[in-house]
C-alpha cells in the first residue's frame, strides 16, 4: 500500500532502515552527536533557532500558543480551513482574546494591516501557512513579517503540513512543524522555530516549556526523554532534502501541477494559492474513490471543514513518483468523472 495522503507521508527506505536501531541513552555522549547533527541540519533549513520535542503537529501549535499568547492578550486569527479553526480553539482555552478573519481564501496583508489598525492592541497574528483542508497556501508571508514587525506584533505560524517544501521567509517570530509531513521522517516529533523568546509569564505545563527547551539546548540536551528513533530518521530525511536544495519545492510543484491537470473534478484552492504538499478537490463520491484506490494500492485522505463528506484530499509528499499519480488520477476519473 502506497500513502498519498497530507501526513503520515510514504517515507523512502533509507528513512525507514535509519531508525530501525537501539536508541541510545539521551544523556549519553551518542544521543548528544545526534542530537546537534540534527539542529545544525534544521538550522540549515530555516535561519532560526529550533527546538524537538517528544510529539506531533497539533502539539507544535499548542506549544507555540501556550509559549507565545498569555491569558487576555488579543490575538488576529487567519482562518480558512479546519486547521486554523483548531488554532484558535486553542487560543481561546489559553485565555486569549481571539478576533477572526474567516475567509474562504486568505485575506490580503493589506486587509490585515486594515484589521490592525481598526482593533489596536493586537499582540499576536495567527495563521496557517499550508492548510491542509483546503490545499490552501498563504503565499505572501513576506509581507506579513513587515506588517507584524509594524504593529508591535508577533507572528505565529503553523507550518505542520508545509515546511520545508513550501518555502518560508526569515523573520517569522515562531514555526511551528512536525516530523512526519514534507520533512520525511515518521511520527513523534514537535518541530518550532523560534526567533524571539517566549512570552508567556504563567500556565504553561512543564513538558510544553519552551524555557526548559531552550536552558538544555546550550548541553545538546533536552528536558524529557526526546523521539530519539524519529532523530535518526530526521538525520538522513534532513542529508536527502538538504541535498536537493530548491529543487525539493520544485519536485513538489510538479507533482501539484501534474494532479491538477489529470483529475477531472474541480479544485477547491484558485491557482496562485495552491499548496505545493497537499491537493484538494470537489468530490460527490469520495467513499467510493478512496475504496477504489484502496484496491489499487494507495491510500488518500477524505474532506474536511466545510467540505467534509464532499471532498478528497491527495499528499505529494514522501516517495511519490509521476507514475503513482498518473494511475491515482485513472482510478478517480473512472469512478467520479466531472464533480
Amino acid at each position: 500500500m502506497k500513502y498519498l495522503t497530507p501526513g503520515p507521508v510514504q517515507l523512502p527506505k533509507f528513512v525507514i532502515e535509519a531508525m530501525a536501531r537501539q536508541p541510545p541513552f539521551h544523556r549519553s555522549d551518542d544521543f548528544k552527536k545526534l542530537f546537534k547533527s540534527v539542529l545544525d541540519k534544521l538550522q540549515s533549513l530555516y535561519p532560526a533557532k529550533s527546538i524537538v520535542m517528544p510529539g506531533t503537529g497539533t502539539l507544535a501549535v499548542d506549544t507555540m500558543v501556550y509559549n507565545y499568547v498569555n491569558p487576555g492578550d488579543r490575538v488576529l486569527a487567519l482562518v480558512y480551513g479546519e486547521f486554523g479553526k483548531r488554532a484558535v480553539e486553542t487560543a481561546r482555552i489559553r485565555g486569549a482574546e481571539v478576533v477572526e478573519i474567516e475567509r474562504d481564501t486568505p485575506p490580503e496583508p493589506d486587509e490585515i494591516e486594515d484589521a490592525l489598525r481598526k482593533i489596536g492592541g493586537v499582540k499576536a497574528i495567527l495563521l496557517i501557512h499550508n492548510e491542509t483542508s483546503t490545499g490552501i497556501a498563504y503565499k505572501k508571508l513576506k509581507r506579513l513579517v513587515d506588517i507584524a514587525k509594524a504593529y508591535g506584533a508577533l507572528l505565529l505560524v503553523d507550518s505542520v503540513s508545509g515546511f520545508p517544501a513550501e518555502p518560508l521567509p526569515p523573520e517569522i517570530d515562531v514555526v511551528a512543524a512536525a516530523s512526519h509531513k514534507a520533512l520525511l521522517a515518521p511520527p513523534g516529533a514537535s518541530i518550532l522555530y523560534i526567533t524571539s523568546q517566549p512570552k508567556a509569564t504563567t500556565g504553561v505545563p512543564p513538558s510544553m516549556d519552551l524555557r526548559k527547551f531552550l536552558k538544555m539546548l546550550d548541553h545538546l540536551e533536552t528536558p524529557y526523554t526526546p523521539p530519539i528513533s524519529v532523530l535518526f530518521a530526521l538525520e538522513v530525511s534532513l542529508d536527502h532534502i538538504l541535498g536537493l536544495g530548491s529543487k525539493y519545492t520544485e519536485i513538489h510543484q510538479e507533482r501539484v501541477n501534474y494532479l491538477y491537470s489529470l483529475v477531472k473534478l474541480r479544485a477547491i484552492p484558485p491557482e496562485g494559492l495552491r499548496s505545493v504538499t497537499v491537493t484538494a478537490f470537489l468530490c460527490e463520491k469520495p467513499k467510493e474513490v478512496m475504496a477504489k484506490l484502496r484496491e489499487a494500492g494507495y491510500v488518500i485522505a477524505g474532506g474536511m471543514y466545510k467540505y467534509r463528506e464532499k471532498s478528497i484530499r491527495i499528499g505529494v509528499m514522501g516517495d511519490v513518483s509521476l507514475e503513482d499519480l498518473k494511475t491515482v488520477a485513472e482510478v478517480i476519473n473512472n469512478v467520479a468523472g466531472r464533480g
